[in-house]
C-alpha cells in the first residue's frame, strides 16, 4: 500500500498539508508534491514514523501549477539509506535547476516491504 494524498492527513501537520500541491486536482494523481523546504520536512517526519521511501517524482511549477518533468528517483526495496538517497537527489536537483520545482516522494509503511513471515513475527 503506497500512500495517497489522503494518507498524508494522518502523518504530517495540517499547515504542511496546506502548503503541499495536490496533484489530484491538477493532474489526476492521488499524491501531494512539496517545494524543497517542505519536502525535507515531510521526509524527516515520515522517517521518524518508521516509513520507507521508494522514490519520487519532480514537477516544475508554473505559478502553482505542476508540470510533469519526467524526472525522478528510485531506491531498491528495503534500502537502508533510502531517505539519504532522496535528500541527496532533491538537494542536487534544486542546486542544478532552481527553486521552481516540487517533489512528490513515494512513501509506504515499512511493514509492506518485509517478508510475510517477518510481518507475523513482530
Amino acid at each position: 500500500m503506497l500512500f495517497t494524498d489522503e494518507n498524508f492527513v494522518n502523518i504530517v501537520p495540517q499547515d504542511l498539508l496546506e502548503r503541499g500541491i495536490n496533484l489530484r486536482e491538477k493532474l489526476g494523481f492521488y499524491e501531494i508534491a512539496w517545494k524543497f523546504d517542505d519536502v525535507m520536512e515531510v521526509l524527516k517526519i515520515t522517517r521518524d514514523k518508521g516509513m520507507i521511501i521508494l522514490g519520487g517524482d519532480v514537477y516544475r511549477l508554473s505559478g502553482n501549477e505542476p508540470i510533469i518533468t519526467y524526472d525522478g528517483w528510485s531506491t531498491n526495496r528495503g534500502v537502508n539509506n533510502a531517505f539519504e538517497v532522496a535528500i541527496e537527489y532533491i538537494t542536487k536537483y534544486r542546486a542544478r535547476n532552481g527553486d521552481d520545482f516540487a517533489y512528490c516522494p513515494t512513501i509506504c509503511p515499512y511493514t509492506i516491504l518485509q517478508e510475510p513471515n517477518e510481518q507475523t513475527e513482530k
